[in-house]
């Protein structure tokens, strides 16, 4: 499978230095659209959500929906501390 994502530049060059990635775009907001092959959902999805706001993915849609709920589930997770 084939995950293409938009990394700000301080997180896309270790990420392109350490993970196999392809860059695709450079933005002008600082940003690079980069992609990458990965073999499972649930581990790209892990890792995408570790890297916070840095890091978004545009496609595929299975993925996007992914990563929206394990990084949904993240912060009812944090909520049900403050109740």
């Amino acid at each position: 499978m084939l995950a293409t994502s938009v990394c700000s530049v301080p997180t896309a060059s270790w990420m392109l230095e350490y993970y196999p990635m392809r860059v695709h775009t450079e933005l002008p907001d600082g940003y690079r659209e980069a992609a990458m092959t990965y073999a499972s959902d649930e581990w790209m999805a892990r890792l995408v959500v570790g890297f916070g706001p840095d890091v978004r993915v545009l496609a595929p849609d299975s993925l996007v929906e992914r990563v929206r709920g394990a990084a949904t589930a993240a912060l009812a997770a944090y909520a049900e501390l403050d109740g």
